[in-house]
């Protein structure tokens, strides 16, 4: 459905329609499992350590992940053909390479970017912090917008940047003059993101996704997605290592279930060796297990199952 993060992203629709595809091999007797495959980024490699922004998260609940990477060189301009024709037949209108791949990457992976002109970010320092209210920043849509001191926001060394998840300013975004970028791939509080969003009155495609959750599993990859695309459609170097600040590993959360509990829940008697299989082709860790019952790990892109009832649904979707 439209409301679930694990959905919004194609490589999320891919992975159900896989755990569909491995429920029919199970009736037809075949217990394998299919896989998803997305492109690879192997490839990425440091070309040079030209141009490294340093990472400060001074508010580590409301910025639970925070990673970035420079690319110098770069040439802006129109996107090829396959890029426009793939945004414009989702809705989106295309506006340069650079920001093209980025929203690219986003409805691939589910998992929103943000890409500045890297020279704008003075002392070449990124610090995501709460600014003073009455603190003043001009966004995208060219509104000067006065923050409420509730309001995270990406800052260099002297001034507020972003609105953090929710919309870019004018400042520091990408131009036709830009030749050294810097990508973000982060995870906020959903709360912080969706709260800010509801004060100014945004929702943009990234606090969408923020407001209901992403997947911190999902952070490194998009990030060097993206880096590999714009070398390859915009040119340039990747000039810095990733700085990935990580304050505190948000790991898979464990649920115990019970088989009696969910079959009474369903109506309906599954046999446990069908739950378990139905669970792993949806990339859940079966922990533990016994007659009774099971423990499951789920993965980060499930930021809404939280508790026995929802992997019930889970089964039963």
């Amino acid at each position: 459905t439209a409301n679930r993060s694990d959905g919004m992203g194609h490589i999320g629709v891919a992975r159900d329609i896989v755990a569909l595809q491995s429920l029919e091999n199970y009736r037809n007797g075949k217990k394998e499992f299919e896989k998803v495959i997305i492109p690879d980024v192997s490839s990425f490699k440091v070309d040079n350590n030209n141009l490294p922004i340093d990472i400060k998260i001074e508010d580590p609940k409301a910025c639970l992940r925070y990673a970035g990477v420079s690319i110098t060189g770069v040439k802006v301009g129109e996107s090829p053909k396959w890029l426009k024709e793939r945004l414009m037949s989702i809705g989106l209108k295309p506006i340069n390479n650079i920001v093209d791949i980025s929203n690219f990457v986003l409805f691939e992976t589910g998992h929103p970017l943000h890409t500045f002109d890297a020279d704008k970010i003075k002392g070449n320092k990124v610090i995501i912090k709460k600014l003073p209210k009455g603190s003043k920043l001009v966004t995208l849509d060219d509104v000067e917008r006065e923050l409420t001191g509730e309001d995270l926001i990406i800052c260099n060394e002297s001034e507020g940047m972003v609105i953090a998840g929710v919309l870019g300013g004018t400042e520091s975004g990408i131009s036709n003059d830009t030749v050294n970028v810097f990508i973000e791939s982060a995870v906020f509080d959903p709360t912080t993101i969706r709260k800010t969003a509801k004060r100014f009155n945004l929702q943009t495609d990234a606090s969408f996704r923020y407001e209901r959750g992403v997947n911190p599993e999902m952070t490194i990859y998009a990030l060097k997605r993206a880096a590999l695309l714009i070398k390859e459609i915009a040119g340039g170097e990747i000039s810095s290592e990733i700085v990935d600040v990580y304050p505190n590993k948000i790991e898979r959360k464990q649920i115990t279930v019970s088989f009696d509990r969910l079959n009474k829940l369903i109506g309906k008697v599954i046999e446990p060796e069908m739950v378990l299989f139905i669970l792993q082709s949806m990339d859940m860790d079966i922990v533990e297990q016994n007659d009774e019952e099971f423990v499951v790990a789920v993965p980060g892109d499930k930021y809404d199952v939280t508790r026995e009832a929802d992997i019930i649904e889970e089964v039963l979707r």
